[in-house]
C-alpha cells in the first residue's frame, strides 16, 4: 500500500491511497465549517447526556464550575463518546448529521489505536481557548489535521456518498 499528497493553491491536500485490491483512494479533508459544525452538534449532545446524567446522580449543575468531580465526568463522557463512536462508526452524531468520517491516514476505517490517541490530544486542541488552537491548526495544515489527528495518523472527511441503484445481488438470479 503506498500514499501520494497532493496539496492546491491554499496548500490543502489530498491524499491517494493505493492498495492492491483496490482502486486509487483519493480522500480529501473536510472542510473546516463542516468540522466546526459537527462539533458543535457533537458538544450539544455531550451536554445533554451530562445533564441529565447529573440530574439522575443529584448533583446540581449550577454548581458544576465549583464541582471537581462533575468536570472530570464531563471530560471522561466527551472523551468515551468521541472514541468509542470513532472507533465503531468512525464519525460521532454530529459528524454523521454532516456526513463526515474519521479515517487513518491509510484510508482504513479509524482504529482504536488511532481514536484513543487523536482524542487524549483533543484537550490540547481544546484548549486555551475552545479550540481556537485546533482551528487554527486545521487552517495550516495541509490535510487539515489538527494536533490529535497528526499524532494518530488521522483525517476527518467527507463520507463517501451512498450509491442510490446499487447493482442488483447476483445470487438473486440464478
Amino acid at each position: 500500500m503506498s500514499k501520494h499528497e497532493n496539496h492546491d493553491h491554499n496548500g490543502h491536500g489530498e491524499v491517494t491511497v493505493e492498495t492492491l485490491s483496490t482502486p486509487l483512494l483519493r480522500v480529501k479533508p473536510a472542510p473546516l465549517g463542516r468540522r466546526v459544525g459537527a462539533g458543535v452538534v457533537d458538544s450539544f449532545i455531550i451536554g445533554l447526556v451530562w445533564g441529565i446524567l447529573a440530574v439522575l446522580f443529584r448533583q446540581d449543575v449550577r454548581t458544576a464550575t465549583q464541582n471537581f468531580w462533575l468536570w472530570t465526568s464531563l471530560a471522561l463522557l466527551a472523551f468515551l463518546y468521541y472514541s468509542a463512536l470513532e472507533w465503531f462508526f468512525s464519525a460521532t452524531g454530529g459528524k454523521s448529521l454532516l456526513k463526515l468520517i474519521v479515517l487513518d491516514t491509510d484510508g482504513d476505517p479509524c482504529s482504536l489505536g488511532a481514536s484513543l490517541k487523536r482524542n487524549l490530544f483533543r484537550f490540547i486542541d481544546w484548549l486555551p481557548a475552545l479550540y481556537v488552537l485546533a482551528a487554527v491548526v486545521v487552517l495550516v495544515t495541509p490535510n487539515r489535521q489538527r494536533i490529535g489527528d497528526i499524532i494518530a495518523s488521522t483525517i476527518v472527511t467527507k463520507a463517501p456518498e451512498k450509491d442510490i441503484n446499487p447493482p442488483p445481488a447476483p445470487f438473486l438470479f440464478h
